[in-house]
């Protein structure tokens, strides 16, 4: 299975569930297309039937092996211009967490409380994610810890390449900073 199927498809897959244009059976479902590698980062686009969607996604250069195995995790920014959202910052942890559970992230000395629902980790509103996304542009690395019932998940990311993966994000979704 390709990164792209892996990291993107699940999140395009509930996106295409609500597009109006992708409601006809005969619809194709549409692929994401890359925009360009930064590091570590890739940066996607993907037409929603109105306006593309963007993405930043990258995997944790030190996944938590602990514990029982658990799917790819990934960090992820997206914009959705078309619902006027942008810089949601999302963290899948590869398994179930708990409803309304929590997540620690931090960005250097910067500590952020996520929330957790399904396989992921929220900021709690939009301007906790553009302190988020500031944060990371300007920092080295971002660690995430999420406290499960069993056992505890902490995965590094490296924040090199970020602001370059921004940047071409932004472009593509035509969003000004």
């Amino acid at each position: 299975m390709s990164f792209l199927h892996k990291f993107v498809g699940p999140i395009i897959g509930g996106m295409v569930a609500l597009s109006p244009s992708a409601r006809a059976a005969d619809a194709p479902t549409p692929l994401p297309k890359e925009i360009g590698h930064f590091n570590g980062w890739t940066v996607y686009t993907f037409a929603d039937g109105r306006r593309d969607s963007c993405y930043a996604v990258e995997e944790p250069t030190k996944p938590d092996t602990t514990g029982k195995p658990r799917s790819k995790p990934n960090l992820m920014v997206t914009h959705r211009p078309a619902e006027k959202t942008y810089n949601v910052v999302s963290i899948n942890l590869g398994l179930a967490l708990p409803l309304n559970g929590t997540a620690d992230v931090a960005i250097g000395k910067t500590q952020f409380d996520f929330f957790t629902r399904d396989h992921s980790a929220w900021s709690r509103d939009a301007d906790t994610d553009k302190a988020v996304v500031a944060a990371m542009a300007a920092g080295q690395d971002l660690v995430v810890k999420a406290k499960l019932a069993t056992r505890s998940i902490v995965d590094d990311y490296s924040l090199t390449g970020f602001s370059q993966a921004l940047a071409a994000l932004d472009k593509a979704c035509s969003y000004r900073r």
